[in-house]
Protein backbone atom coordinates (compact mmCIF):
# COMPACT_ATOMS: atom_id res chain seq x y z
CA UNK A 1 0.00 0.00 0.00
CA UNK A 2 3.09 2.70 0.99
CA UNK A 3 4.29 1.31 -2.47
CA UNK A 4 1.38 2.21 -4.37
CA UNK A 5 1.42 6.01 -2.46
CA UNK A 6 4.98 6.63 -3.18
CA UNK A 7 4.11 5.88 -6.90
CA UNK A 8 1.46 8.37 -6.94
CA UNK A 9 3.76 10.94 -5.07
CA UNK A 10 6.43 10.43 -7.84
CA UNK A 11 3.89 10.68 -10.37
CA UNK A 12 2.43 14.09 -9.18
CA UNK A 13 5.54 15.51 -8.65
CA UNK A 14 7.13 14.54 -12.14
CA UNK A 15 3.99 16.48 -13.77
CA UNK A 16 4.84 19.25 -11.26
CA UNK A 17 7.96 19.75 -12.42
CA UNK A 18 6.54 19.47 -16.20
CA UNK A 19 4.61 22.18 -15.49
CA UNK A 20 7.01 24.30 -13.81
CA UNK A 21 9.29 23.81 -16.81
CA UNK A 22 7.01 25.25 -19.38
CA UNK A 23 5.45 28.05 -16.96
CA UNK A 24 8.42 30.48 -17.06
CA UNK A 25 7.98 31.83 -21.14
CA UNK A 26 8.59 34.66 -22.79
CA UNK A 27 4.83 36.63 -22.46
CA UNK A 28 4.50 38.64 -25.15
CA UNK A 29 3.03 35.32 -27.73
CA UNK A 30 0.90 34.92 -24.27
CA UNK A 31 -0.62 38.71 -24.56
CA UNK A 32 -0.95 38.20 -28.30
CA UNK A 33 -2.94 34.94 -27.99
CA UNK A 34 -5.32 36.24 -25.46
CA UNK A 35 -5.91 39.70 -27.11
CA UNK A 36 -6.52 37.30 -30.44
CA UNK A 37 -9.47 35.17 -28.07
CA UNK A 38 -10.49 38.03 -26.64
CA UNK A 39 -11.70 39.62 -30.13
CA UNK A 40 -12.64 35.81 -31.52
CA UNK A 41 -14.70 35.85 -28.55
CA UNK A 42 -16.44 39.19 -29.06
CA UNK A 43 -16.86 38.94 -32.55
CA UNK A 44 -18.57 34.91 -32.12
CA UNK A 45 -20.75 37.06 -29.19
CA UNK A 46 -22.00 40.22 -30.71
CA UNK A 47 -22.12 40.00 -34.45
CA UNK A 48 -22.61 36.32 -34.83
CA UNK A 49 -24.55 35.17 -31.86
CA UNK A 50 -26.43 38.44 -31.07
CA UNK A 51 -26.09 38.31 -27.43
CA UNK A 52 -28.22 40.70 -25.28
CA UNK A 53 -25.64 42.59 -23.05
CA UNK A 54 -28.22 41.40 -20.24
CA UNK A 55 -27.52 39.65 -16.90
CA UNK A 56 -30.99 38.26 -17.30
CA UNK A 57 -29.35 36.14 -20.28
CA UNK A 58 -27.78 33.24 -19.65
CA UNK A 59 -25.41 33.40 -22.61
CA UNK A 60 -24.39 36.92 -20.85
CA UNK A 61 -23.81 35.31 -17.59
CA UNK A 62 -21.64 32.78 -19.21
CA UNK A 63 -19.62 35.38 -21.45
CA UNK A 64 -19.10 37.12 -18.44
CA UNK A 65 -17.39 33.74 -16.25
CA UNK A 66 -15.52 33.66 -19.53
CA UNK A 67 -13.67 36.65 -19.93
CA UNK A 68 -12.67 36.72 -16.57
CA UNK A 69 -11.09 33.55 -16.44
CA UNK A 70 -9.60 34.61 -20.21
CA UNK A 71 -7.53 36.92 -18.10
CA UNK A 72 -6.81 35.35 -15.42
CA UNK A 73 -5.79 32.11 -15.81
CA UNK A 74 -2.92 32.04 -18.43
CA UNK A 75 -1.17 35.06 -16.46
CA UNK A 76 -1.67 33.29 -13.29
CA UNK A 77 -0.06 29.96 -15.00
CA UNK A 78 2.66 31.36 -17.42
CA UNK A 79 5.64 33.73 -15.74
CA UNK A 80 7.88 35.78 -17.64
CA UNK A 81 11.44 33.65 -17.78
CA UNK A 82 13.10 37.26 -17.65
CA UNK A 83 11.79 38.42 -14.14
CA UNK A 84 12.84 36.75 -10.98
CA UNK A 85 10.76 36.37 -7.14
CA UNK A 86 7.15 36.37 -8.29
CA UNK A 87 4.64 36.23 -6.03
CA UNK A 88 2.47 33.20 -5.36
CA UNK A 89 -0.23 32.74 -7.95
CA UNK A 90 -2.78 33.34 -6.36
CA UNK A 91 -1.78 36.29 -4.91
CA UNK A 92 -0.92 38.18 -7.74
CA UNK A 93 -3.24 40.74 -9.08
CA UNK A 94 -4.05 39.01 -12.44
CA UNK A 95 -5.87 36.50 -9.14
CA UNK A 96 -8.59 39.62 -8.83
CA UNK A 97 -10.47 38.60 -12.17
CA UNK A 98 -10.05 34.71 -11.10
CA UNK A 99 -11.88 35.11 -7.79
CA UNK A 100 -14.70 37.61 -9.37
CA UNK A 101 -15.36 34.63 -11.91
CA UNK A 102 -15.70 32.00 -9.00
CA UNK A 103 -17.88 34.28 -6.82
CA UNK A 104 -19.85 34.61 -10.28
CA UNK A 105 -20.28 31.13 -10.89
CA UNK A 106 -20.99 30.21 -7.17
CA UNK A 107 -23.88 33.16 -6.99
CA UNK A 108 -25.17 32.08 -9.97
CA UNK A 109 -25.42 28.20 -9.04
CA UNK A 110 -27.38 29.49 -5.70
CA UNK A 111 -30.08 32.06 -7.71
CA UNK A 112 -30.45 28.99 -10.20
CA UNK A 113 -31.84 26.41 -7.41
CA UNK A 114 -33.42 28.94 -5.20
CA UNK A 115 -35.26 30.21 -7.92
CA UNK A 116 -36.17 26.71 -9.31
CA UNK A 117 -39.69 25.18 -9.15
CA UNK A 118 -38.49 23.45 -6.05
CA UNK A 119 -38.77 26.67 -3.97
CA UNK A 120 -40.66 28.75 -6.12
CA UNK A 121 -43.38 27.13 -7.80
CA UNK A 122 -45.99 28.51 -6.59
CA UNK A 123 -44.33 32.07 -8.37
CA UNK A 124 -44.17 29.96 -11.27
CA UNK A 125 -47.71 29.81 -11.27
CA UNK A 126 -48.57 33.43 -11.16
CA UNK A 127 -46.36 33.78 -13.75
CA UNK A 128 -49.59 34.10 -16.38
CA UNK A 129 -53.20 35.46 -15.22
CA UNK A 130 -55.74 32.68 -15.35
CA UNK A 131 -59.31 33.52 -14.39
CA UNK A 132 -60.50 29.71 -13.69
CA UNK A 133 -64.30 28.48 -13.96
CA UNK A 134 -65.23 30.60 -16.71
CA UNK A 135 -68.62 29.75 -19.23
CA UNK A 136 -67.32 29.19 -22.87
CA UNK A 137 -70.67 30.16 -24.10
CA UNK A 138 -69.79 33.76 -22.50
CA UNK A 139 -66.30 34.13 -23.39
CA UNK A 140 -66.13 32.98 -26.93
CA UNK A 141 -69.05 34.64 -29.05
CA UNK A 142 -72.16 32.70 -31.09
CA UNK A 143 -70.46 31.11 -34.36
CA UNK A 144 -72.63 32.61 -36.85
CA UNK A 145 -70.95 36.09 -35.35
CA UNK A 146 -67.48 35.28 -35.25
CA UNK A 147 -64.90 34.43 -38.21
CA UNK A 148 -64.29 30.49 -38.82
CA UNK A 149 -60.79 30.27 -40.04
CA UNK A 150 -61.29 27.60 -43.14
CA UNK A 151 -57.74 28.04 -43.80
CA UNK A 152 -54.85 26.53 -41.45
CA UNK A 153 -51.16 27.06 -41.46
CA UNK A 154 -50.60 23.70 -43.59
CA UNK A 155 -52.91 25.00 -46.39
CA UNK A 156 -51.67 28.59 -46.31
CA UNK A 157 -48.18 27.08 -46.34
CA UNK A 158 -49.51 25.50 -49.42
CA UNK A 159 -51.39 28.51 -51.36
CA UNK A 160 -48.27 31.03 -50.38
CA UNK A 161 -45.87 28.15 -52.06
CA UNK A 162 -48.03 27.87 -55.18
CA UNK A 163 -49.02 31.29 -55.75
CA UNK A 164 -44.91 32.32 -55.44
CA UNK A 165 -44.69 29.64 -58.13
CA UNK A 166 -47.26 30.83 -60.49
CA UNK A 167 -45.67 34.52 -60.07
CA UNK A 168 -42.36 33.21 -60.94
CA UNK A 169 -40.56 33.62 -57.78
CA UNK A 170 -40.06 30.72 -56.52
CA UNK A 171 -36.74 30.36 -57.59
CA UNK A 172 -35.50 33.22 -55.85
CA UNK A 173 -37.49 33.17 -53.05
CA UNK A 174 -39.26 31.54 -50.49
CA UNK A 175 -42.31 32.26 -47.38
CA UNK A 176 -41.12 32.75 -44.43
CA UNK A 177 -43.30 32.39 -41.38
CA UNK A 178 -47.17 32.42 -41.41
CA UNK A 179 -48.82 34.19 -38.58
CA UNK A 180 -52.97 34.96 -38.46
CA UNK A 181 -53.54 38.65 -37.70
CA UNK A 182 -57.01 40.24 -37.47
CA UNK A 183 -57.02 43.45 -40.39
CA UNK A 184 -59.78 45.23 -41.92
CA UNK A 185 -62.26 43.11 -39.95
CA UNK A 186 -60.40 40.11 -41.80
CA UNK A 187 -58.61 37.05 -40.69
CA UNK A 188 -55.41 36.94 -42.76
CA UNK A 189 -52.09 34.61 -42.96
CA UNK A 190 -49.32 36.64 -43.55
CA UNK A 191 -45.56 35.39 -44.05
CA UNK A 192 -42.35 37.56 -45.79
CA UNK A 193 -41.10 37.04 -48.78
CA UNK A 194 -37.75 35.56 -48.42
CA UNK A 195 -34.51 34.86 -49.88
CA UNK A 196 -33.47 31.17 -51.06
CA UNK A 197 -29.73 32.09 -49.99
CA UNK A 198 -26.73 34.53 -50.17
CA UNK A 199 -26.06 34.72 -54.06
CA UNK A 200 -30.34 35.41 -54.72
CA UNK A 201 -29.74 38.12 -51.47
CA UNK A 202 -26.50 39.66 -53.45
CA UNK A 203 -28.19 39.64 -56.87
CA UNK A 204 -31.63 41.00 -55.75
CA UNK A 205 -30.82 43.28 -52.01
CA UNK A 206 -34.47 43.64 -51.20
CA UNK A 207 -37.52 41.09 -51.00
CA UNK A 208 -40.27 41.58 -53.44
CA UNK A 209 -42.68 42.09 -50.08
CA UNK A 210 -45.28 39.40 -48.48
CA UNK A 211 -48.02 36.80 -48.91
CA UNK A 212 -51.17 37.54 -47.76
CA UNK A 213 -53.86 35.06 -47.67
CA UNK A 214 -57.70 35.43 -47.03
CA UNK A 215 -58.07 32.60 -43.91
CA UNK A 216 -61.94 32.81 -44.97
CA UNK A 217 -61.47 32.35 -48.11
CA UNK A 218 -58.82 30.23 -49.65
CA UNK A 219 -59.30 31.48 -53.52
CA UNK A 220 -57.77 35.19 -51.91
CA UNK A 221 -54.43 34.13 -52.02
CA UNK A 222 -52.07 37.84 -52.81
CA UNK A 223 -48.30 38.41 -53.24
CA UNK A 224 -48.05 42.39 -51.88
CA UNK A 225 -45.55 44.02 -53.67
CA UNK A 226 -43.83 46.43 -51.31
CA UNK A 227 -39.85 46.43 -51.11
CA UNK A 228 -38.44 44.87 -47.84
CA UNK A 229 -34.76 45.55 -47.08
CA UNK A 230 -34.44 43.63 -43.58
CA UNK A 231 -35.89 39.97 -43.67
CA UNK A 232 -34.28 37.10 -41.72
CA UNK A 233 -32.96 35.64 -44.54
CA UNK A 234 -30.82 38.44 -45.64
CA UNK A 235 -27.06 38.92 -44.81
CA UNK A 236 -24.37 41.35 -43.28
CA UNK A 237 -26.25 44.41 -42.10
CA UNK A 238 -29.40 43.81 -43.99
CA UNK A 239 -30.05 40.76 -41.50
CA UNK A 240 -33.16 41.39 -40.06
CA UNK A 241 -31.79 40.01 -36.21
CA UNK A 242 -28.96 41.82 -36.66
CA UNK A 243 -30.36 44.81 -37.22
CA UNK A 244 -32.78 44.93 -34.65
CA UNK A 245 -29.86 44.10 -31.80
CA UNK A 246 -27.34 46.54 -32.98
CA UNK A 247 -30.40 48.87 -32.23
CA UNK A 248 -31.13 47.64 -29.24
CA UNK A 249 -27.84 45.49 -27.42
CA UNK A 250 -29.58 45.22 -24.27
CA UNK A 251 -32.94 44.31 -25.20
CA UNK A 252 -33.33 40.22 -24.93
CA UNK A 253 -34.66 38.66 -28.02
CA UNK A 254 -35.69 34.53 -27.86
CA UNK A 255 -37.86 34.47 -31.02
CA UNK A 256 -37.72 35.64 -34.58
CA UNK A 257 -39.49 38.69 -35.45
CA UNK A 258 -42.57 37.98 -37.05
CA UNK A 259 -44.67 40.37 -39.90
CA UNK A 260 -48.24 42.38 -39.48
CA UNK A 261 -49.56 45.18 -41.10
CA UNK A 262 -50.33 48.64 -39.48
CA UNK A 263 -54.25 50.28 -39.56
CA UNK A 264 -52.87 52.11 -42.48
CA UNK A 265 -51.51 48.26 -44.29
CA UNK A 266 -47.82 49.22 -44.09
CA UNK A 267 -46.04 45.67 -42.99
CA UNK A 268 -43.96 45.92 -39.78
CA UNK A 269 -41.88 43.32 -38.39
CA UNK A 270 -42.72 42.66 -34.62
CA UNK A 271 -40.19 41.36 -31.97
CA UNK A 272 -41.00 40.04 -28.56
CA UNK A 273 -38.62 40.84 -25.82
CA UNK A 274 -38.24 39.35 -22.46
CA UNK A 275 -36.84 39.50 -19.42
CA UNK A 276 -36.83 37.27 -15.74
CA UNK A 277 -39.21 37.66 -13.32
CA UNK A 278 -38.22 35.13 -10.56
CA UNK A 279 -34.47 36.54 -9.29
CA UNK A 280 -32.82 37.46 -12.69
CA UNK A 281 -32.02 33.65 -13.48
CA UNK A 282 -35.52 32.29 -13.95
CA UNK A 283 -39.03 33.19 -14.62
CA UNK A 284 -38.92 33.95 -18.43
CA UNK A 285 -41.54 36.52 -19.20
CA UNK A 286 -42.62 39.39 -21.88
CA UNK A 287 -41.85 42.72 -20.98
CA UNK A 288 -42.63 44.58 -24.74
CA UNK A 289 -41.82 44.29 -28.36
CA UNK A 290 -39.90 46.03 -30.84
CA UNK A 291 -41.35 47.00 -33.71
CA UNK A 292 -38.94 47.80 -37.15
CA UNK A 293 -39.48 48.92 -40.43
CA UNK A 294 -38.65 46.56 -43.28
CA UNK A 295 -37.29 49.53 -45.62
CA UNK A 296 -35.48 51.71 -43.67
CA UNK A 297 -34.63 49.27 -40.75
CA UNK A 298 -35.62 51.93 -38.18
CA UNK A 299 -36.75 50.20 -34.67
CA UNK A 300 -39.53 51.55 -31.59
CA UNK A 301 -39.29 49.46 -28.30
CA UNK A 302 -42.65 49.95 -26.76
CA UNK A 303 -43.85 48.12 -23.21
CA UNK A 304 -46.21 45.48 -24.02
CA UNK A 305 -49.22 47.36 -22.41
CA UNK A 306 -48.27 50.19 -24.80
CA UNK A 307 -47.47 48.46 -27.78
CA UNK A 308 -49.90 49.74 -30.47
CA UNK A 309 -53.31 47.91 -31.07
CA UNK A 310 -52.74 46.70 -34.47
CA UNK A 311 -50.33 44.37 -32.74
CA UNK A 312 -52.16 40.92 -32.65
CA UNK A 313 -49.35 38.88 -31.33
CA UNK A 314 -47.08 40.01 -28.44
CA UNK A 315 -46.92 36.80 -26.38
CA UNK A 316 -45.58 34.28 -28.44
CA UNK A 317 -46.84 30.79 -28.45
CA UNK A 318 -43.83 29.38 -27.15
CA UNK A 319 -43.88 31.44 -23.82
CA UNK A 320 -47.92 30.73 -23.41
CA UNK A 321 -47.65 27.29 -23.32
CA UNK A 322 -44.37 27.13 -21.10
CA UNK A 323 -46.47 29.14 -18.62
CA UNK A 324 -49.61 27.43 -18.78
CA UNK A 325 -47.80 23.79 -18.32
CA UNK A 326 -46.26 25.74 -14.83
CA UNK A 327 -49.93 26.95 -13.50
CA UNK A 328 -51.03 23.46 -14.52
CA UNK A 329 -48.34 21.69 -13.01
CA UNK A 330 -47.81 23.35 -9.83
CA UNK A 331 -51.31 23.42 -8.40
CA UNK A 332 -50.53 22.40 -4.96
CA UNK A 333 -46.74 22.57 -5.55
CA UNK A 334 -43.28 20.98 -6.83
CA UNK A 335 -43.74 18.15 -4.63
CA UNK A 336 -47.55 17.14 -5.73
CA UNK A 337 -46.53 17.49 -9.29
CA UNK A 338 -44.05 14.69 -9.37
CA UNK A 339 -45.58 12.23 -7.05
CA UNK A 340 -49.25 12.23 -5.71
CA UNK A 341 -50.55 14.59 -9.31
CA UNK A 342 -53.73 15.54 -7.18
CA UNK A 343 -55.56 18.07 -9.85
CA UNK A 344 -52.21 18.46 -11.98
CA UNK A 345 -53.47 19.47 -15.22
CA UNK A 346 -51.30 19.46 -18.88
CA UNK A 347 -51.64 21.84 -22.11
CA UNK A 348 -53.37 19.14 -24.73
CA UNK A 349 -51.61 19.00 -28.35
CA UNK A 350 -54.16 20.70 -30.20
CA UNK A 351 -53.11 24.58 -30.56
CA UNK A 352 -55.17 26.71 -32.40
CA UNK A 353 -55.75 30.49 -33.12
CA UNK A 354 -59.77 32.44 -32.79
CA UNK A 355 -60.90 35.37 -33.08
CA UNK A 356 -63.59 36.51 -30.88
CA UNK A 357 -65.24 39.66 -29.46
CA UNK A 358 -62.56 41.34 -31.26
CA UNK A 359 -59.48 39.86 -29.75
CA UNK A 360 -56.62 37.23 -30.77
CA UNK A 361 -57.02 34.17 -28.63
CA UNK A 362 -54.55 31.08 -28.39
CA UNK A 363 -56.95 28.15 -27.80
CA UNK A 364 -55.85 24.82 -26.49
CA UNK A 365 -57.19 22.33 -24.40
CA UNK A 366 -56.57 21.09 -20.69
CA UNK A 367 -56.48 17.65 -19.89
CA UNK A 368 -55.82 15.54 -16.05
CA UNK A 369 -52.37 13.97 -16.45
CA UNK A 370 -52.38 10.52 -17.87
CA UNK A 371 -56.00 11.14 -19.92
CA UNK A 372 -55.36 10.59 -23.61
CA UNK A 373 -58.87 11.10 -25.23
CA UNK A 374 -60.40 13.69 -22.59
CA UNK A 375 -60.18 17.42 -21.42
CA UNK A 376 -61.04 18.93 -18.82
CA UNK A 377 -61.02 22.06 -20.13
CA UNK A 378 -60.33 24.62 -22.34
CA UNK A 379 -57.74 27.70 -22.23
CA UNK A 380 -58.44 31.07 -24.00
CA UNK A 381 -55.08 32.93 -24.01
CA UNK A 382 -55.61 36.78 -25.02
CA UNK A 383 -52.43 37.05 -27.50
CA UNK A 384 -51.74 40.61 -26.22
CA UNK A 385 -51.84 40.42 -22.73
CA UNK A 386 -51.40 36.84 -21.97
CA UNK A 387 -54.59 37.25 -19.31
CA UNK A 388 -55.82 33.23 -19.73
CA UNK A 389 -59.94 32.51 -19.34
CA UNK A 390 -60.24 28.70 -18.57
CA UNK A 391 -63.69 27.01 -19.34
CA UNK A 392 -63.92 23.79 -17.59
CA UNK A 393 -65.22 21.69 -20.18
CA UNK A 394 -65.62 17.96 -20.07
CA UNK A 395 -65.25 16.53 -23.30
CA UNK A 396 -62.68 14.39 -25.73
CA UNK A 397 -59.61 16.05 -26.88
CA UNK A 398 -58.36 17.83 -29.70
CA UNK A 399 -57.09 14.71 -30.92
CA UNK A 400 -60.03 12.68 -30.36
CA UNK A 401 -62.24 14.87 -32.37
CA UNK A 402 -60.01 14.44 -35.21
CA UNK A 403 -60.28 10.99 -35.09
CA UNK A 404 -63.76 11.11 -35.32
CA UNK A 405 -64.13 12.75 -38.03
CA UNK A 406 -61.42 10.77 -39.88
CA UNK A 407 -63.41 8.07 -39.35
CA UNK A 408 -66.65 9.17 -40.52
CA UNK A 409 -65.07 8.73 -43.76
CA UNK A 410 -62.01 6.53 -43.49
CA UNK A 411 -61.88 4.97 -46.72
CA UNK A 412 -61.05 8.01 -47.74
CA UNK A 413 -58.06 8.17 -45.39
CA UNK A 414 -58.06 11.98 -45.24
CA UNK A 415 -56.06 13.85 -42.56
CA UNK A 416 -57.44 16.24 -40.32
CA UNK A 417 -56.65 20.03 -39.61
CA UNK A 418 -56.11 20.88 -35.82
CA UNK A 419 -59.69 21.07 -34.27
CA UNK A 420 -61.21 24.42 -33.32
CA UNK A 421 -63.50 24.63 -30.45
CA UNK A 422 -66.24 27.06 -31.11
CA UNK A 423 -69.59 28.05 -29.67
CA UNK A 424 -72.63 26.93 -31.39
CA UNK A 425 -75.65 27.97 -30.02
CA UNK A 426 -73.96 27.63 -26.32
CA UNK A 427 -72.97 23.75 -27.78
CA UNK A 428 -69.39 23.42 -27.57
CA UNK A 429 -68.59 21.86 -30.89
CA UNK A 430 -65.01 21.23 -32.62
CA UNK A 431 -64.88 22.43 -36.25
CA UNK A 432 -62.70 20.27 -37.99
CA UNK A 433 -61.28 20.90 -41.87
CA UNK A 434 -60.76 17.14 -43.82
CA UNK A 435 -57.92 17.07 -46.24
CA UNK A 436 -56.25 14.62 -49.07
CA UNK A 437 -53.38 13.68 -49.13
CA UNK A 438 -52.13 17.00 -51.54
CA UNK A 439 -53.43 18.76 -48.20
CA UNK A 440 -56.40 20.25 -49.98
CA UNK A 441 -59.33 20.33 -48.31
CA UNK A 442 -62.10 17.94 -49.50
CA UNK A 443 -64.25 18.04 -46.89
CA UNK A 444 -65.80 19.91 -43.43
CA UNK A 445 -66.75 18.34 -40.36
CA UNK A 446 -68.50 19.23 -37.21
CA UNK A 447 -67.66 17.61 -33.87
CA UNK A 448 -69.53 17.50 -30.83
CA UNK A 449 -66.72 18.15 -27.41
CA UNK A 450 -69.08 16.07 -24.87
CA UNK A 451 -69.84 13.46 -27.18
CA UNK A 452 -67.16 13.04 -29.99
CA UNK A 453 -69.75 10.20 -31.53
CA UNK A 454 -71.80 12.98 -32.34
CA UNK A 455 -70.00 14.22 -35.72
CA UNK A 456 -71.29 15.49 -39.21
CA UNK A 457 -69.40 15.67 -42.44
CA UNK A 458 -69.87 17.22 -45.59
CA UNK A 459 -68.21 18.69 -48.89
CA UNK A 460 -69.59 22.17 -48.03
CA UNK A 461 -69.31 23.91 -44.76
CA UNK A 462 -73.11 24.97 -44.75
CA UNK A 463 -74.07 21.11 -45.36
CA UNK A 464 -71.84 19.96 -42.84
CA UNK A 465 -73.46 22.59 -40.26
CA UNK A 466 -76.64 21.13 -41.37
CA UNK A 467 -76.55 17.52 -40.69
CA UNK A 468 -74.57 18.58 -37.44
CA UNK A 469 -77.64 20.74 -36.03
CA UNK A 470 -79.87 17.66 -36.54
CA UNK A 471 -77.87 15.41 -34.73
CA UNK A 472 -77.68 17.60 -31.48
CA UNK A 473 -80.94 19.54 -31.50
CA UNK A 474 -85.09 18.76 -32.11
CA UNK A 475 -86.27 20.82 -34.60
CA UNK A 476 -88.89 23.10 -32.94
CA UNK A 477 -91.46 24.14 -35.12
CA UNK A 478 -91.43 28.10 -33.80
CA UNK A 479 -87.79 28.52 -34.59
CA UNK A 480 -89.23 28.11 -38.75
CA UNK A 481 -90.03 31.78 -40.95
CA UNK A 482 -92.81 31.75 -43.22
CA UNK A 483 -91.80 33.71 -46.57
CA UNK A 484 -92.82 33.79 -50.20
CA UNK A 485 -89.45 33.75 -52.95
CA UNK A 486 -89.13 36.61 -55.05
CA UNK A 487 -85.89 35.33 -56.73
CA UNK A 488 -83.83 32.07 -57.19
CA UNK A 489 -80.70 31.18 -58.92
CA UNK A 490 -79.00 28.11 -59.18
CA UNK A 491 -75.03 27.79 -59.50
CA UNK A 492 -72.21 25.34 -59.26
CA UNK A 493 -69.21 26.22 -56.92
CA UNK A 494 -65.90 23.80 -56.60
CA UNK A 495 -68.93 21.02 -57.85
CA UNK A 496 -71.33 21.65 -55.77
CA UNK A 497 -74.63 22.84 -56.47
CA UNK A 498 -75.98 25.86 -54.15
CA UNK A 499 -79.16 27.86 -54.61
CA UNK A 500 -79.44 31.52 -54.08
CA UNK A 501 -82.99 32.88 -52.87
CA UNK A 502 -84.85 36.17 -52.08
CA UNK A 503 -87.72 36.14 -50.09
CA UNK A 504 -90.09 39.03 -49.32
CA UNK A 505 -90.41 40.81 -46.04
CA UNK A 506 -93.31 40.13 -43.64
CA UNK A 507 -94.46 42.66 -41.09
CA UNK A 508 -91.93 41.14 -38.35
CA UNK A 509 -88.75 41.00 -41.02
CA UNK A 510 -85.70 43.19 -39.94
CA UNK A 511 -85.66 46.17 -42.51
CA UNK A 512 -83.35 45.31 -45.51
CA UNK A 513 -84.31 41.60 -45.26
CA UNK A 514 -86.04 41.47 -48.98
CA UNK A 515 -82.80 42.65 -49.94
CA UNK A 516 -81.19 39.97 -48.46
CA UNK A 517 -79.26 37.04 -50.49
CA UNK A 518 -79.70 33.77 -48.66
CA UNK A 519 -77.93 30.41 -49.62
CA UNK A 520 -78.95 26.44 -49.61
CA UNK A 521 -77.19 23.81 -50.63
CA UNK A 522 -78.70 21.22 -52.78
CA UNK A 523 -79.24 18.70 -50.06
CA UNK A 524 -81.07 20.78 -47.65
CA UNK A 525 -84.67 19.88 -48.94
CA UNK A 526 -85.81 17.30 -51.95
CA UNK A 527 -87.65 19.55 -53.06
CA UNK A 528 -85.31 22.87 -53.45
CA UNK A 529 -84.57 22.01 -57.27
CA UNK A 530 -88.59 22.38 -58.24
CA UNK A 531 -88.81 25.52 -56.19
CA UNK A 532 -89.86 28.88 -58.27
CA UNK A 533 -90.69 32.70 -57.73
CA UNK A 534 -93.73 32.78 -55.31
CA UNK A 535 -93.67 29.20 -53.85
CA UNK A 536 -94.07 29.59 -49.88
CA UNK A 537 -91.81 28.06 -47.79
CA UNK A 538 -90.51 27.79 -44.28
CA UNK A 539 -86.79 28.45 -42.99
CA UNK A 540 -84.84 28.48 -40.31
CA UNK A 541 -81.25 30.43 -41.07
CA UNK A 542 -77.78 31.32 -39.71
CA UNK A 543 -75.78 34.94 -40.19
CA UNK A 544 -72.68 32.74 -40.66
CA UNK A 545 -69.24 34.74 -42.27
CA UNK A 546 -70.65 37.53 -43.78
CA UNK A 547 -73.42 34.98 -45.41
CA UNK A 548 -77.26 34.27 -44.88
CA UNK A 549 -77.04 30.34 -44.64
CA UNK A 550 -80.81 28.15 -44.74
CA UNK A 551 -79.88 25.85 -42.03
CA UNK A 552 -83.55 24.45 -42.54
CA UNK A 553 -86.34 24.41 -44.73
CA UNK A 554 -89.64 23.13 -45.40
CA UNK A 555 -92.48 23.18 -48.09
CA UNK A 556 -94.84 22.36 -45.66
CA UNK A 557 -96.12 24.20 -42.12
CA UNK A 558 -93.70 22.41 -39.27
CA UNK A 559 -96.76 22.72 -37.12
CA UNK A 560 -98.36 20.46 -38.99
CA UNK A 561 -96.04 17.98 -38.78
Amino acid sequence: MAKKTNVVKEKFQEFKNFLEKYRYVNMVPVVIIVVAITVLTLLIAFYFALMPINMFHEGFRFFIVWMLLLWSLPFLFFKSKYKTGHKPMLKSGWSIPFWIAIAFIVVNLVFSIVTSPLFMATEYRKLITVHDNQTFSEQVENYDQMQIPVVDKKLAQKLGDKKLGEDNYGSQYNVGDYYMIHHENNLYWIAPIEYNGFFEWANRQTSPGYIMINAIDQSDVRIIKQELKYVDSAFLWDDLNRNNYFRNMVAWRADDAHLELTDEGEPRFVDTVYANKIGYTAGRDVVGVIVTNPLTGDCQYYDYLDAPTWINHIMTESIVLEQLSNWGNYVHGFFNSIFAKQDVLEVSTGINYILSNGNMYLQTGMTSVGSDESIVGVMLVDTRTKVAEFCRIGGATEYAAAQSAIGKDQEKRYSASDPIMINLDGTPTYFIMLKDDEGLVKRYAYVNVNDYRLVATAETQASALIEYKKLIQNDDADDYEEHTITDIKQVTISGNTVYYIKFDATATSPEGFADRVFSAPININPSLPFLTVGDKVFIKYDYNNGIYEISSLSTTDPHNK
